[in-house]
């Protein structure tokens, strides 16, 4: 065991220990592999490289602060390609607390306390993307962990607080093991892309953008699917989505399964399955699953955003089942409180957006049908409230706007399910209510074949 005190760490709360941490880390994989022992105390860090076969343990009481300044964390490095496909957080990797880049067998658990502590910066890439994009100003600070192309990671049993940009970010992994974190975090919480074999289980998340974001981006200059995905037995609030499928969608999702989870006050889609890059969303498994207070509980879309090569085509999604799901209120009734996603939102005295509930929403497009979905024991008490004009609503095409339910509109002709451009939609002991008088019909349906409702 490398305990980093004979390292030189002090953990006082305010001298720099990171590179007392890493002489540990270093000594620990020079050694071919070992346990780097974080003892109780306040260990103020900037970025830490992990070493194949070496595990950190962060004992109880055991604290990293993440460094107020951002200039004790690796620069953000060169990406001039991959960055052209997906939005800055996913194109960089050095900037973090914990940083891998090919390592084998390695660890971050133990019963310690990861806190960003909230640092936001004031960065300006000039150079970065190209219209809009070019020469925004970053707010984001560094990440909590970001491993790239890493083979046998667990990440266990931490406490993980105010990270002011992706929370775990875990990039062409495979056997990747995510379990028991407890996430309080201003952006996304956990981040799995273009990954295979991995496992999220029984962790806490509470996030002002998305909780849980399966992604299948382009940030490692080439294709690869999201594939052999489980998460199971988590609990999701968010400002933004809870548990999510993109948006970067460039390669596949393949054999998901999410299951036994819960989601609660959630300001925008509860379940999202979308491609809007291309990919491939093929076998996915909901189940088990209940959603309280969530503006859009259930949401699957076909967009052509293509942000991706030349040539990227649009994407399809086939064989979705969802099952043994229950939505429910009560429900804010006008706005949803909200956590500071950015530096401006966080020195703000008002956190609110408005509170917008759609049906379970569903939309292919003409040249890509989403085909093969079922929908079984479903229990949907929606708020309700729409009036006799909400009857005749058109809801338009999205092909390339940000993908999104209330891209399409804020208001649905239906007050369960809204359906289009679907072959195969199958609904079995599906039950729809409201809280409020509703004058709409319970399901619409558009370009829909193979329907049957049992």
């Amino acid at each position: 065991m490398f305990n980093i005190k004979d390292y030189g760490a002090v953990g006082d709360g305010s001298t720099l220990d990171s590179h007392a941490i890493q002489i540990a880390i270093d000594a620990a994989g020079g050694a071919g592999g070992g346990t780097v022992y974080i003892p109780e105390g306040k260990y103020l860090c900037g970025t830490m490289h992990m070493r194949s076969n070496v595990h950190v343990w962060l004992d109880k009481g055991a604290t990293i602060l993440g460094s107020k300044d951002h200039t004790d964390f690796d620069p953000y490095e060169d990406n001039p390609s991959n960055a052209l496909y997906q939005d800055r957080s996913h194109s960089y990797f050095h900037h973090s607390l914990f940083h891998a880049d090919g390592a084998n067998d390695i660890a971050i658990t133990g019963y310690g306390k990861i806190d960003m502590q909230s640092a936001w910066e004031d960065l300006e890439f000039t150079e970065f993307g190209d219209g809009e994009e070019k020469g925004v100003k970053w707010c984001r600070g560094a990440k909590a962990i970001a491993f790239k192309e890493c083979t046998n990671v667990v990440i266990r049993d931490l406490v993980i607080r105010h990270v002011t940009d992706l929370a775990v970010y875990v990039a062409g992994c495979e056997n990747v093991t995510i379990s028991g974190l407890n996430i309080f975090t201003h952006v996304d919480g956990i981040s799995p892309d273009s990954c295979k074999n991995v496992t999220i289980s029984d962790c806490i998340v509470d996030s002002g953008d998305d909780a849980i974001v399966p992604k299948c981006s382009y940030t490692l200059g080439r294709f690869k699917a999201m594939e052999n995905l489980t998460i199971s037995n988590c609990t999701c609030r968010s400002s933004a989505s809870a548990i999510k499928f993109g948006t970067e969608s460039n390669s596949a999702y393949i054999n998901t399964t999410v299951t036994g989870c819960t989601v609660y006050d959630t300001g925008l889609e509860g379940i999202f399955i979308m491609t809007s890059d291309g990919a491939r969303v093929e076998g996915l498994s909901i189940s088990n699953v209940t959603l309280k207070n969530v503006a859009q509980p259930i949401a699957i879309i076909v967009t052509d955003r293509a942000r991706g090569p030349e040539g990227t085509k649009v994407g399809s999604i086939s064989n979705v089942a969802i099952s043994n799901v229950i939505i429910t209120g009560p429900y804010w009734d006008e706005v949803v409180e909200t956590m500071a996603q950015n530096s401006a939102d966080y020195y703000s005295n008002s956190l609110t957006k408005p509170f917008i509930p759609m049906p379970i929403f569903i939309s292919g497009l003409e040249d890509s049908v989403i085909r093969n979905l079922s929908l079984s024991n479903v229990i949907f008490d929606a708020p309700g409230g729409g009036r006799e004009e909400d009857r005749s609503v058109f809801i338009p095409e999205v092909r390339t706007e940000y993908p999104m339910v209330l891209s399409y509109a804020s208001v649905a002709p239906a007050y369960g399910m809204y359906a289009r451009f679907v072959d195969g939609l199958r609904l079995y002991n599906v039950a729809f209510s409201t809280v409020k008088p509703d004058a709409r019909e319970p399901i619409v349906l558009e370009r829909v074949t193979g329907y049957k409702m049992v």
